[in-house]
């Protein structure tokens, strides 16, 4: 018998292509080596009984900011730029230092492993103690150093960042779960000099370029006025579009717009729930699909949120797209569960070996418990997911092979350690606000 590292017994497999049926998974040295029915010829080091589990891909969170989670209900119910201006800028100036982005993106790593998530895309500053929060809770991470014009947290100019970008790449690029990418923050912080160096040197580097696009109606009208161009076709007009990049947002997009993304494999970052509270607007993404668009699901950070339910995010966005069509057949259970998996790490281009349970792609996967009055009866796993789930059905979690959540309980970090960590940081937060 073959010994391997761990294996799934029973699950109810999901699967893109096939019947979603009960079957094993044999994982060993971080893959999947075999799926299939009751697997006999593997000593495994560790079993998991997955009977009355729904065994899914890990989710791919395509847009966060780990780093601000000491901001969740710092400032609600305000417009996009008052929030910014007024609360959150303000906020990151007093606070923002190595120590507090480790600390916050730690709790921010913690929340994401219980809420399914396997992979984040991210945007912020000091990304090695972003790297380090990810590394010690166990979960990937592509990590997007912000680039603006004006000086930020950690650099006081565009290139000391873009040095910066080098370093970790260089430091990182082995590391299996940790990559690094460059994240120039908008079109309305980033002039065309530094976006153009931003996309070169993603280029020759081959990393993921992520920026924020068409976030409101006001960066559309403002980019017309300055540029006589939308956002999508000024960033089209030098070239942008080039490399692998993923846009955040992108809610304000026209047709020649989404069609400019199509035909550059651009990705889109759909974030609802922050959209619909900072009032940003929404778009129907019917268009987007016709026109070939890739579409991933995010929910930006918890500032703006305010949690990091992939479930929650599927749900909402699948029924207000029903609606915003005046079509309930608009983005299926199936092709929603997709979107928040496979197509998620195909934005990240990881699709290769993320997003799907087959043989030879990476173990990351999570277990969903169906043993409950919410999801019984159950007759579509996909549906019980976008439709019937929270993420309080997520019991294991499994990434790169290695159990980081079992039963709920987070593996690799004290939980009571970061939620007393967390109440120690409001009250400082607290003090500064209300001073």
């Amino acid at each position: 018998m073959q010994k391997i590292d761990l294996l799934i017994k029973n699950g109810l497999v999901l699967d893109f292509e096939q019947k979603t049926e009960v079957k094993d998974v044999a994982i060993d040295d971080g893959k999947i080596i075999a799926v299939g029915k009751d697997l006999k010829n593997y000593d495994p080091l560790k079993v998991i009984e997955a009977q009355n589990k729904i065994v899914v891909p890990g989710f791919a969170n395509t847009h966060t900011h780990a780093g601000m989670s000491y901001f969740k209900g710092l400032a609600d119910d305000l417009p996009l730029m008052k929030w910014l201006t007024k609360f959150i800028w303000p906020t990151e100036k007093a606070f923002l230092s190595p120590k507090f982005v480790y600390d916050a993106a730690l709790i921010g790593c913690a929340e994401m492993v219980k809420n399914g998530i396997t992979i984040f895309n991210d945007m912020y500053f000091f990304g090695e103690q972003t790297a380090k929060a990810a590394e010690k809770v166990g979960i990937r991470a592509i990590l997007g150093e912000g680039v603006l014009d004006a000086p930020v947290a950690n650099y006081q100019k565009a290139d000391e960042i873009f040095s910066y970008i080098k370093k970790m790449n260089e430091k990182f690029k082995e590391h299996e779960l940790i990559d690094f990418a460059i994240a120039p923050h908008a079109i309305y912080t980033c002039g065309k000099e530094n976006l153009i160096k931003a996309k070169d040197l993603a280029e020759k580097l081959d990393l993921l370029l992520h920026i924020h696009l068409s976030e409101t109606r006001q960066e559309v009208e403002d980019c017309i006025k300055k540029h006589g161009m939308r956002p999508a076709q000024y960033l089209n007009s030098f070239g942008f579009f080039e490399g692998k990049v993923i846009a955040a947002h992108a809610i304000w997009l026209d047709e020649k717009e989404q069609e400019i993304l199509a035909n550059n494999d651009v990705s889109i970052a759909i974030n609802t729930s922050s959209n619909l509270k900072l009032a940003s607007g929404f778009d129907s993404f019917k268009s987007y699909i016709d026109h070939n668009v890739n579409l991933s699901i995010a929910t930006d950070s918890v500032a703006s949120n305010n949690n990091l339910s992939i479930i929650e995010e599927m749900s909402l966005t699948a029924k207000l797209q029903k609606v915003l069509n005046d079509d309930p057949t608009v983005l299926p259970a199936k092709q929603m569960v997709k979107i928040a998996t496979l197509d998620g790490a195909k934005a990240l281009d990881k699709s290769a070996y993320l997003g799907s349970i087959q043989i030879g792609k990476k173990a990351d996967l999570i277990l969903v418990d169906i043993d409950n009055i919410e999801s019984q009866p159950l007759y579509d796993p996909f549906s019980h997911l976008v439709y019937s789930l929270s993420s309080e059905q997520i019991k294991d979690v499994i990434i790169n092979g290695k159990m980081i959540m079992e039963n709920r309980k987070l593996l690799n970090v004290d939980e009571n350690e970061l939620i007393e960590k967390a109440r120690y940081y409001h009250d400082r937060i607290e003090k500064f606000t209300s001073s």
